[in-house]
This record gives C-alpha cells, structure tokens and sequence, in this order.
C-alpha cells in the first residue's frame, strides 16, 4: 500500500510538473526591442554603422524565409515521389510552394551577393572617423560570411532545378549546407532563428 501511495504521488506530481511547464511555455512572450540584440561589436552604438546592421539583418530574414520555401519544396518532392527513402510510412502529402514563394525564393537568391557586395563596399569606404576602424573591420569580415550564404543558396537553387522528378535527395546536402552558412553569417550580426513554442490562443 505505501509502494501504491507514492506511486499515485509521483504520478500526480508528474502531471503538476507537466501542467506548469507547459503553461510557461505556452505564456504569449513579451515584446522585446528590435535592437535589443547586440550587433558585431560596438557598431549598435554607433549612427554611423548602426544603418550597416540593420542592412545585414534584413538581408538575413529574407534568406531565413527563402530557406524555409526550400524546405516546403523538399517536403512536398519527398511526400510525392513515387519511391522515397526519407519517406515516413505515415508520412502526409505537402503542398508545394505556391508561385510567388518561389518566385520570392529565387529573387532572394539571384540578388544576395550583389547586396552583400554593395554592403561591403558601403562598410569599407573611407568617410568614416578613424576612431571607428576597429568596429568598420568586424562589419567588413561579417560581411563576407554573406557572400558564403549567397554562393550555398545558389548552389542549392540551381541543383534542385535540374534534378529529375523524385525526392530531390540528391541536393539535401547542399540544403543542409546552406541552413549551416546561415546559422554562422547569422551569428556573427547578433541573431538566431531560434523561435518561441506557439501556442494556441
């Protein structure tokens, strides 16, 4: 009877502890400042570099939703295709990505290194105090980890175009690759894709 009893309690403390972590996590998240996240250095608090950054960044959010269209389109090539090893048994069909994503997609992809050149060569010109150069370096060499996300992008996007009907698994690779070069140009400008568990309201 007491082995029965403490096993009621450690279930009943188990549902408790679950409840309330599920309630914290489901909490609506407060809003926090778009430059609370610390930027390279100490260009955040300087005007003239701060305009840099947010370049950056916005460069970045349009690469993060162009990967996100590239992984709808490897979901539906893998849901559809008549024989799929990375198929789940139970595995639903996706809907591809509707026209504009991809056109989206694809605009992104075409124009990301002609951004990021046009942004370093705003980094590194002359015009600025020489107090700053040591922040003006750090934004040039973030810079450059843009050019390596524009150049897995492309590789991507121009692989799954020419790949024959299937599960496309034969440029996974190269989409893993360019998540990975995201992750690190990312990083480097102060931000993450890390994203609050949605709840329902």
């Amino acid at each position: 009877m007491l082995t029965a009893g403490r096993a009621r309690l450690s279930r009943r403390g188990f549902l408790m502890t679950a409840t309330a972590l599920i309630a914290s996590a489901c909490a609506r998240p407060t809003e926090r400042p778009a430059q609370a996240v610390p930027a390279p250095g100490a260009a955040e608090q300087q005007p003239e570099l701060q305009a840099f950054t947010i370049e950056a960044r916005s460069m970045l959010s349009d690469t993060l939703a162009t990967l996100q269209t590239f992984e709808v389109l490897q979901a539906f090539r893998v849901s559809t295709a008549a024989d799929s090893s990375p198929r789940q048994p139970s595995q639903l069909v996706w809907d591809p990505p509707t026209g504009a994503e991809w056109d989206e997609a694809t605009h992104v992809t075409r124009g990301l290194r002609g951004r990021a050149d046009q942004l370093f060569h705003a980094v590194t010109a002359d015009n600025f105090s020489p107090t700053l150069w040591r922040d003006q370096r750090r934004l040039a060499d973030a810079t450059h980890d843009l050019f390596d996300l524009a150049d897995a992008l492309g590789a991507y996007r121009d692989r799954v175009e020419l790949l024959p009907p299937g599960d496309a698994s034969a440029a996974l690779g190269l989409l893993d690759k360019a998540w990975a070069q995201w992750d690190v140009a990312a990083a480097r400008w102060g931000i993450s894709r890390a994203e609050p568990i949605g709840c329902a309201s």
